[in-house]
């Protein structure tokens, strides 16, 4: 070890695997944070966990604590000195707390005027202590998405502690450092694993986070999760293989598999061929989200078995397997039967029942939400959708909730839609239909693929949007953090299908006419509504730029407010700009440009009048800016937008020149509308493609 190196282990009940990877960055980030402010440097500080164990190292640490000077600030100097200037008893107080001379006081500002202040100087702790004081706060301060309270409660945690070790040391762990954590004093042994090796482990004389791993590792616990991680998939690969298959692909469930063992085992199971006459998403969906466990497949289809994962090495009697299978085979009996009595009546005759179906007290049922898609719809059909004929929206509206009433998705919810489009196809409906319904509630904000074909788009868009409008008209607007009805995700979600599947939407319009549908329940007035819903639209595909796109902060706001809601065309204006924006002309362009906004906003639009414009700069600027027009005109119908903001830049000497030529606020009223008049063409001509006066060398 360089330095001395700190071990910290809080062993506890079962931790939900969901908040692992969140408490492992809280626990570095809060470590690193107050060890700096107590004034060290150079250190590191690694945090790994289990499903019973949140552990921290921290390299690189003196024995002591540095020497620091902090400086305090005291009274007011109205209260420190008097008239004659010498100090009062509030001076002299304050100085012998500090232990420095009256005479080394100065004069700070504060909040509320001119106090004193003094240097007080802090003599470095030994290291333990120091890291006693932060393990314990840094621990009282973690957050989890649920806590409880145990013992007599009056300690509130994700889990019950249950054992608690703190090591420092050199070139070895031997210094136990002082500290109680939820009522559990710290010491310097643990426990193995509870099945594998339960005996207490030794841990004082350890030479650090490897020599830890390494004996944790000897006692049947895999404490770090990448490791984890890489013997689960090792292992499922090689029980797939044993019988011809492969694992279906489940990142997502990998991880969590993760985060719920301690030693990684993995167990396969058998599914009974009779099950195997199940749709997949349901066969898949029931061993996922119910029990869990990883889906083989073979040459594409889903083979007779699964994965299940174990907190042990080896299943020796059966017992894991044997559970498994059968809880998994009750939870496929029950979708079994949910199959069989929901294909009793088709899809449209299950839609007949949603008028019992609440979608929000404001917003009526699901029949009342269906009548509202098909309204909706024909306004968003445009583009790519303009073939698709009015019936064929209406049947997509018409089938599109129905499964919400049917007893598969009442015992899986998770299969909403995707029920909807098995059951569209089974009736022999269309595929451009049953696709819309399967694919509706994709994606799912950033993530996940997008619908299949213009109807399911339509689809997916029109089914946010009248969410969101009705939600918005109904005083239902996310606030804060706070987004019960994910509002937030909808509205994204609608942004990514616009810019992904280049569905030039115009979302202002769409915005008004989602809100016209659902006049009946606003509360307020229409243009409120409408504002509110448009500005938080426009904050989804900032979001969207900056996040998906790539592309700065400065960027979208200038592209934004050339224009927002035709979100393909946002995109492509931002990714070239952010291509341009670096060539030498656009810092130029930008300081010109600001005072071509400046003054039009100003002193208004004014009146053309070209003839009027005689000297020398005006008539460049007429010229350049004609050129101009044309370039960035073909380039806009082109879809090139880097050449148009190239063109743009073409603009910078001209205006450079006319601002120091030419007086554009002179007497003459006629002169002054025909000069406010040019430079409103040339910010109208740059508003086509973005605002360069919102990007600076600093952004």
């Amino acid at each position: 070890m360089s330095g001395g190196e700190f071990l910290l282990e809080v062993l506890c009940e079962e931790v939900p695997a969901n908040a692992l990877p969140e408490v492992r960055e809280q626990l570095t980030a809060g470590f690193r944070a107050a060890l700096t402010e107590a004034g060290f440097s150079g250190f590191d500080v690694a945090s790994i966990s289990t499903v019973r164990r949140l552990i921290v190292s921290v390299s690189g640490l003196p024995e002591a604590q540095p020497d620091r000077d902090e400086e305090v600030t005291g009274p007011p100097v109205k209260a420190a000195y008097s008239g004659d200037g010498s100090p009062t008893q509030a001076a002299l107080g304050f100085a012998k707390a500090l232990g420095i001379e009256v005479g080394d006081l100065r004069v700070a500002r504060g909040p509320k005027g001119d106090v004193i202040a003094g240097t007080r100087h802090l003599q470095g702790r030994p290291t333990p202590e120091v890291l006693g004081e932060t393990t314990a706060s840094v621990f009282a301060g973690l957050r989890f998405p649920k806590t409880m309270r145990w013992g007599c409660g009056e300690h509130l945690f994700v889990r019950p502690v249950h054992n608690v070790v703190a090591l420092f040391g050199t070139k070895s762990l031997r210094t136990q450092v002082p500290v109680t954590v939820f009522g559990v004093a710290a010491g310097t042994s643990t426990v193995g694993h509870r099945v594998i090796a339960p005996g207490r482990i030794e841990l004082a004389g350890c030479k650090g986070l490897a020599d830890y791993v390494a004996r944790m590792r000897q006692a049947g616990v895999v404490v770090e999760p990448a490791e984890r991680a890489r013997l689960l998939t090792e292992q499922a690969t090689r029980l797939a293989a044993e019988v011809g298959c492969e694992v279906l692909p489940d990142p997502g469930l990998v991880a969590e598999h993760v985060e719920l063992i301690e030693h990684p085992g993995v167990v396969r199971g058998e599914i009974e061929g009779r099950f195997l006459d199940l749709p997949e998403e349901v066969l898949v969906t029931t061993l996922r989200h119910h029990q869990k466990c990883l889906v083989l497949q073979r040459e594409g289809t889903v083979a007779p078995y699964f994965l299940a994962v174990a907190d042990r090495a080896d299943d020796p009697e059966g017992h894991v397997r044997r559970g498994n299978e059968w809880v998994s085979g009750a939870r496929l009996t029950d979708a079994s039967f949910f199959f069989a009595q929901d294909r009793k009546t088709s899809l449209e005759e299950h839609a007949k029942r949603l008028d019992g179906v609440l979608v929000h007290q404001k917003l009526g049922t699901y029949a009342d939400k269906v009548k509202a898609l098909g309204k909706l719809m024909p306004a968003l059909a445009v583009g790519p959708a303009k073939d698709v004929n009015e019936d064929e929206l209406s049947l997509a509206a018409r089938l599109a909730k129905a499964d919400l009433v049917t007893a598969m998705v009442g015992e899986f919810p998770e299969l909403q839609g995707v029920v909807g489009g098995i059951y569209a196809r089974l009736d022999g409906v269309p595929e451009i239909h049953w696709q819309a319904v399967y694919d509706q509630y994709r994606p799912a904000g950033l993530d996940g693929p997008l619908p299949r074909g213009p109807l399911g788009v339509v689809l997916g868009i029109a089914d946010r949007l009248d969410t969101l409008a009705g939600m918005f008209a109904a005083g239902e607007v996310p606030s804060g953090s706070k987004d019960p009805f994910g509002l937030r995700r909808a509205a994204l979600a609608v942004v990514r299908i616009c810019a992904e599947t280049h569905y030039p939407l115009h979302l202002a319009g769409a915005v008004e006419r989602a809100l016209q549908v659902r006049s009946a329940i606003s509360e307020g007035t229409a243009s409120d509504a409408r504002d509110a819903l448009s500005e938080f639209m426009r904050e989804r595909v900032r979001h969207y730029l900056t996040g998906a796109a790539g592309v700065s902060g400065a960027v979208a706001d200038a592209v934004l407010e050339a224009g927002w809601d035709v979100v393909p065309d946002v995109v492509a204006r931002a990714r070239a700009l952010e291509a341009v924006r670096q060539e030498p002309v656009f810092a130029d362009l930008a300081v010109v440009f600001k005072r071509v906004r400046n003054l039009v906003s100003k002193s208004g639009s004014g009146r053309a009048s070209d003839g009027l414009l005689r000297e020398p700069a005006e008539t460049a600027l007429l010229e350049a800016l004609a050129s101009v027009e044309a370039s960035v005109t073909a380039a806009v119908r082109s879809g090139d937008h880097g050449a148009g903001l190239r063109a743009l830049a073409q603009l910078a000497a001209p205006l450079d020149r006319f601002f120091t030529d030419v007086l554009v606020l002179c007497d003459d009223t006629g002169l002054r509308d025909a000069r406010l008049a040019l430079l409103a063409r040339v910010e109208a001509l740059f508003l086509r493609l973005a605002d360069p006066s919102r990007l600076t060398p600093q952004n």
